[in-house]
């Protein structure tokens, strides 16, 4: 069985690309039109990555149907890094071109911190350990072990703490150019979705694999909804994101305490004491 392990920021075009565009944005006096270029191209690393990494469906059971969860959820979870990381890294290039520096120094923390965010140390060791036994937790443990729902409710929290001129800025990078990104997160992780007691749109909303992709998107759906809707409809929209990331696992400890309310003790047992 191949192994499909952790790639460090050094070995991922897409987050090194960023971590220099950010440099390069915060440290140059004026962007030439060379650096805007070059800018540019690097937000459209992550597309690629996603493409080159995936080649044909069912890629991601090409380690095993028993390792396909963590398979799945790792390479979901960096794509979404890098998607992210992208698309502050476009906010960051047009905040410098329409409002100057001022202002640009909370986006470029911001995506150094997400580039940087995989290689921590407590997230490195998710998934870690026996990828059988790391594949049964994300079908079955709790949402605390997942991190693809551990980013999703990071990025809801930022969408949500951002000031508004930083969210434009990250809504327009979405627009013009984080289009790709979407169509080929979608490509390539759609025909992946574990489906074993539900198909079409009942397989995305209701299994893991599934919730886990739509799930990742929710978060940039929040920035149309704070900068068109206001700040209460924003603060709706992350509360369901959480309470679906949330309530599976709820649901699950109140069937165990539910369970051990009413089990019953064999009989042999209350003789032999």
């Amino acid at each position: 069985m191949r192994v499909h392990r952790h790639r460090y920021i050094i070995e991922d075009p897409a987050r090194f690309g960023c971590l220099c565009a950010v440099v390069a944005l915060l440290f140059l006096p004026d962007p030439a039109f060379w650096t805007t270029l070059l800018v540019i191209a690097v937000t459209q690393l992550a597309p690629l990555m996603m493409a080159v990494r995936a080649v044909g469906q069912g890629w991601s059971r090409r380690w095993g149907s028993k390792v396909h969860p963590v398979v799945y959820t790792s390479s979901l979870s960096v794509d979404f890094t890098a998607f992210s990381a992208c698309t502050v890294v476009g906010a960051l290039l047009l905040a410098r071109h329409f409002n100057g520096m001022e202002g640009v120094k909370p986006l470029g923390v911001l995506a150094v911190a997400i580039c940087f965010l995989p290689d921590i140390l407590v997230c490195r060791r998710l998934l870690t350990g026996d990828p059988g036994e790391a594949s049964r937790r994300l079908r079955d443990g709790s949402f605390l072990r997942d991190p693809v729902m551990l980013g999703s409710i990071l990025a809801t929290g930022v969408v949500c703490v951002v000031d508004r001129v930083s969210l434009q800025f990250m809504m327009l990078s979405l627009a013009f150019l984080q289009c790709n990104t979407v169509l080929v997160l979608l490509d390539k992780y759609l025909p992946e979705i574990e489906a074993r007691f539900f198909s079409g749109w009942k397989a995305l909303l209701l299994e893991r694999d599934g919730r886990r992709l739509w799930l990742a998107l929710a978060p940039f759906a929040l920035m149309p909804t704070r900068l068109m809707l206001g700040e209460l409809a924003a603060g709706w929209g992350a509360a369901l994101i959480v309470m679906t990331i949330v309530t599976p696992d709820l649901h699950r400890l109140a069937a165990a305490v539910w369970q051990d309310s009413f089990r019953v003790t064999p009989r042999s047992l209350l003789s032999a004491k």
